[in-house]
Order: C-alpha cells, then sequence, then structure tokens
C-alpha cells in the first residue's frame, strides 16, 4: 500500500507538473524567437547570395564577351589585304603561329584558303585533314557576309566553332575557336560551381565539369538533359534543378551578341552557405535551449524522481531473477526505509537459494560419482567369454594381453581418487578399451589417434573419450563396410583445446540426437562400459570446466557424426 500511494503521488505530483511545464515553456520560447529571429535574416542574406551568384554568370559572359571581340579583331588585321600584300608566305605564317602560340588554349587551329585550297596553317599539319565541303562552305559564307561565325561542329574530338573573314574573292582567312576554352578553370575557380553554354535552340556548346569519374558523367548527361529543356522553356534567370544526385540552383543569362545561355549551377546546399550557417546557429541555440530546459525541468523534480527510479530498477533486476538487487539510497526519509527492508528481504531469499544450490550440486556430484563407478554385467561377461574362448583356443598371449587391459580399464573406471585426469591418461585407457572392444566385435571398426603430445597434460574429466567413442562403435555395428573412427585434438587458442571425436558410421538424425540429449543414459545400456551417455558427459564438462566448455556436434546425414570437446587449456591441478 505504501508503494502504491508514492507511486500516485509522484505520477501526479506538482513536481512532475512543473517539470512538464518548465521544460514546454522554455522550448516554446526559444523557438518562437528562432522563428522571427530567422525570417529577419534570411531575406537580406538571400538577397545578397543571389547577387554573388548572378555575378559567377556575368563573368563568364564578360569573358566570352571579350574573348570573341579579341579573336574577331584578330581575323580582321589578318584580313588585311595591305598586309597580306606586303608580307612574304614566311613572315605571314609567322605571325600566324604567333597568334595560335598566344591563343593556344583558346583557339583550335588557324588556317589560309587560297583557291578552294588551304594554303597556311597553325598547327602545319592541320591543312591537310580541313575537307573540300568545309572549304567550300567557308567561302560561300564569307562571300554573303564577309565576316562568318559558324555553328558549333566536331573536329577531332573537339567541339569548335569557325569563324572566317574574306580577305578578296580568292582568299579566306578563318580560325577554329576551341569551346571547352569559353567555360575553362581561368574563368571559375570555384570547383563546386559549374559552367554549362548552350546554343538558344538548345544545342550543349560546353561545360568546365570535370568528366572523369562515372558518377560526376552521370549526373553530368543528366544536368545536359535539364538544362536543354530550360533553355528551350525557361524565361527566368534563375531556376532550381533536380536530379538523382541531389537538387541544384541554377543562374542563366543570354545577354550576348550570339544569344547563348550562359548557366551556372551549383548544389542548393552550397548556394547559401550564410543560410546554412545560420539554421546551424539556430540549431545550436535550439540544442543549448533544450539543455537548459532538461536542466532546470530535472533539478526540480530529482528530489523525488531518482530515489523511485532506483527502487523500480532493482524491483524489475528481482522479478527477473537477480539475486544480487539491492537498493542504495545516500538519504534519510521512508525511501530509506523501504530499502532497507527490500535489501533483508533479497539477502534472505539469496541465502535460501545459495543452501539450495549447494545442495543440489552435492546430490548431482553423488549421483555422477556412483553411476561412473557402475560397471555393466554384460560388458564384463561378453569380455571374460572372449577371453576364455582364448585359452579355449590356445592363444594364451593374447588372453594375457586382454586381461590386463581389462585389469587396468576396471580400476581406471573404478578408481575413486578423482574424476579428473588428463588427456594422455584418457587415451591410454581407450586404447585398451578398444582393443577388447575389436576383440569382442572384430574388425567391424578401426581406430586412429591424432592427438599432439603437447596437449596430453589437458584435464578431462575421466572417461569422457571412452563413452563417445564407445557411441561412434555401437551406432556403427549395424552398417556395411569397416566403421573408421578418428580422435584428433589441437589448440584453438592459447586457453582453449578442442578434442575431435568422428566417425564414418550411419550418422544420426537431429531429433534422434537431440533425445539422447535429454536422457540421463545410452541407448544400450548392456553393452558398454559404464552408464554415462551424452548428457552426462556434457554435465559433468560444464559442471567441472563452466558452461562455456562441453561438447558441439556436426551432424552430417548418411556420413557419420563428429562430436568436439571443448576444455580449457591448463595443466592438470593449476
Amino acid at each position: 500500500m505504501i508503494r502504491l500511494r508514492t507511486r500516485g503521488r509522484f505520477t501526479s505530483s506538482v513536481s512532475t507538473k512543473l517539470f512538464i511545464l518548465t521544460f514546454l515553456s522554455v522550448i516554446i520560447l526559444f523557438l518562437v524567437i528562432a522563428f522571427f529571429g530567422y525570417q529577419r535574416l534570411s531575406e537580406p542574406i538571400r538577397q545578397n547570395n543571389n547577387k554573388v551568384l548572378q555575378g559567377s554568370v556575368v563573368q563568364v559572359e564578360d569573358f566570352i564577351k571579350t574573348l570573341m571581340n579579341s579573336l574577331q579583331s584578330q581575323l580582321i588585321f589578318l584580313s588585311t589585304p595591305v598586309l597580306y600584300n606586303t608580307m612574304n608566305e614566311d613572315d605571314y605564317s609567322q605571325l600566324i603561329d604567333n597568334i595560335m602560340i598566344y591563343h593556344q588554349e583558346q583557339i583550335h587551329s588557324i588556317y589560309l584558303i587560297e583557291n578552294d585550297k588551304v594554303h597556311i596553317s597553325s598547327p602545319y599539319g592541320y591543312k591537310f585533314f580541313v575537307p573540300p565541303e568545309r572549304i567550300k562552305e567557308i567561302k560561300a559564307q564569307t562571300g554573303k557576309t564577309g565576316l562568318w561565325w559558324s555553328p558549333p561542329h566536331p573536329v577531332n574530338e573537339r567541339s569548335v566553332i569557325t569563324v572566317a573573314k574574306q580577305i578578296d574573292k580568292n582568299r579566306v582567312i578563318a580560325l577554329d575557336l576551341n569551346l571547352s576554352a569559353l567555360t575553362g578553370p581561368r574563368i571559375i575557380q570555384d570547383e563546386q560551381r559549374r559552367i554549362y553554354l548552350y546554343t538558344h535552340s538548345g544545342e550543349f556548346l560546353s561545360t568546365n565539369t570535370y568528366l572523369e569519374y562515372p558518377k560526376t558523367y552521370q549526373n553530368h548527361l543528366e544536368m545536359k538533359e535539364a538544362l536543354r529543356s530550360l533553355t528551350l522553356t525557361s524565361v527566368s534567370s534563375y531556376n532550381t534543378v533536380h536530379t538523382s544526385f541531389g537538387n541544384y540552383t541554377v543562374l542563366s543569362s543570354n545577354q550576348n551578341r550570339w544569344d547563348w545561355v550562359i548557366f551556372s549551377v551549383i548544389e542548393e546546399s552550397q548556394a547559401f552557405p550564410l543560410l546554412d550557417s545560420l539554421k546551424h546557429q539556430l540549431e545550436f541555440v535550439l540544442l543549448i535551449a533544450i539543455l537548459l530546459a532538461v536542466i532546470v525541468s530535472v533539478w526540480i523534480t530529482n528530489y523525488i524522481r531518482k530515489p523511485v527510479t532506483a527502487i523500480t530498477r532493482q524491483f524489475k533486476a528481482a522479478a527477473r531473477g537477480d539475486l544480487e538487487a539491492r537498493i542504495k539510497l545516500k538519504r534519510n526519509d521512508e525511501f530509506t526505509h523501504i530499502g532497507d527492508g527490500f535489501n533483508r528481504m533479497m539477502g534472505n531469499i539469496q541465502s535460501l537459494f545459495d543452501d539450495l544450490r549447494e545442495a543440489e550440486e552435492k546430490k548431482r556430484h553423488h549421483e555422477l560419482k556412483v553411476l561412473q563407478s557402475q560397471i555393466h554385467p554384460h560388458f564384463l561377461n561378453n569380455t571374460l567369454n572372449a577371453i576364455y574362448c582364448l585359452g579355449e583356443t590356445g592363444q594364451t598371449q593374447e588372453m594375457a594381453e586382454m586381461i590386463r587391459s581389462l585389469m587396468g580399464l576396471l580400476q581406471y573406471s573404478t578408481d575413486k581418487v578423482g574424476d579428473i585426469v588428463t588427456v594422455g591418461d584418457e587415451l591410454q585407457q581407450l586404447e585398451r578399451y578398444v582393443q577388447i572392444m575389436n576383440l569382442r566385435y572384430g574388425n567391424v571398426f578401426e581406430m586412429d589417434i591424432a592427438v599432439p603430445e603437447i596437449i596430453w597434460g589437458t584435464p578431462i574429466p575421466k572417461l569422457t573419450l571412452i563413452t563417445l567413442v564407445e557411441n561412434s562403435i555401437f551406432y556403427g555395428l549395424n552398417q556395411d563396410g569397416v566403421n573408421h573412427i578418428i580422435v584428433t585434438g589441437k589448440y584453438e587458442s592459447a586457453d582453449l583445446v578442442i578434442l575431435e571425436v568422428s566417425d564414418t558410421g550411419p550418422g544420426i538424425e537431429l531429433e534422434r540426437l537431440a533425445s539422447l540429449m535429454e536422457k540421463p543414459k545410452t541407448s544400450n545400456p548392456s553393452k558398454g562400459l559404464n552408464n554415462l551417455g551424452l548428457r552426462n558427459v556434457q554435465e559433468r564438462l560444464r559442471m567441472t570446466f563452466g558452461f562455456r566448455y562441453g561438447l558441439n556436434f556436426h551432424v552430417e546425414p548418411d556420413e557419420g557424426l563428429m562430436v568436439t570437446i571443448h576444455l580449457p587449456a591448463r595443466e592438470n591441478g593449476e
């Protein structure tokens, strides 16, 4: 009744209501301040960032205008008839080479067409690659307008624009402008900002996007298609583009004589860095507000909440079976009296449980000792009968060996000195047991032992290996052919030794194996040396060394059974 009333006072107390009210009030106050503050600051920042982004478009557009005017001036200079007539061919060729070197990033080639052939070119070999139809088109277009700008076209895997100026009826000077230079790294140094150049009809001209990586190239393809649609449909200088790689802010301009559309593309997260910084600051302020609200509210209600939480936690631990659960309170009030009563109760329960567990362990240990010391009369009868047959047939040497093996095995099985022996002792007695079983059943099985001497000193409960080998022998008696039984061992780690007993018998079904692990005795108690079964071996291993150690089974249908024994890697007696 005291506990229920205390809980009721806690859930409906003024301190709990005050905690909720204080926490929510502080959070709401900070949210309102943050909302209006963000509204007042975000708009000027956004306008300023828009101006900065638009400046990059203007920067590219100014560069293109300057470059085009410069190239046009160079072309007009080269097309002056007086200049061409007063200079010899070598000087004119050198002049073209100098212009080419000065504008090597912008100009792909410069060439002079004379009498329907390229007479001079820079680089020199370029004149052999200009097709006749291109020469014919250049002469036809310059004959109409004098100065001609061609549409973009590919040359040697590059996209170029041909600019040509007529010198006279027979001669035309032309240059191919490299479109990639119009958006090159000299224009925009910011790696996060990408420039795209299009014609007014939506034809892609150039970009500064680095296309070496597959992901970047795929993003570039999606961006090309999205920007092409903008050139045909949008009249706004500020747009947003969505691709599978994210959202992008796009600014555009087409204030140039060629009516080209210039796009500046940047990720939305990078477009407004000041706004992002403001958001992060507001998030930080909100986090501080939450922390302050929690601290203040917890401080107000902590006097009641802390002892109730401690008592509830220990009651739950006791309900789960933790007998070590204790309530520790450094107070001097009713909660302390509740804790002291709980601690006395748990102490009494633990004492009773320890006494009961000790009695059960003693009883179980005694049962295992008695079970281990029992020798099946059928085993003795069959073995003595085999010895008698040896004597009747005059095989005295074999009879003596078998009697010696039986005496050693009986002494080992019934010895009361200790239940824990070494792996070496167990292997020695296993060989005696196998000798007896071979005499009784003939060559129905073969036995190989491959246990290194380095682990012979490992402790193991008596009759463990004998019981497992006995199980493999009996389950393989009814099969055709010889049952091959192998005992191996190894160090798995510095503190773990593994022994394996495997056979080539008929195997065992998982359901049958589970039933054997539940039964306290083997399925053929009249045939074996003793009453120890798989379940008893498992319990002896875990009772002696701990739950980490014991038996593991690997079953393959019709391919035998492998039993793995996990043992602690330490010398016997340590």
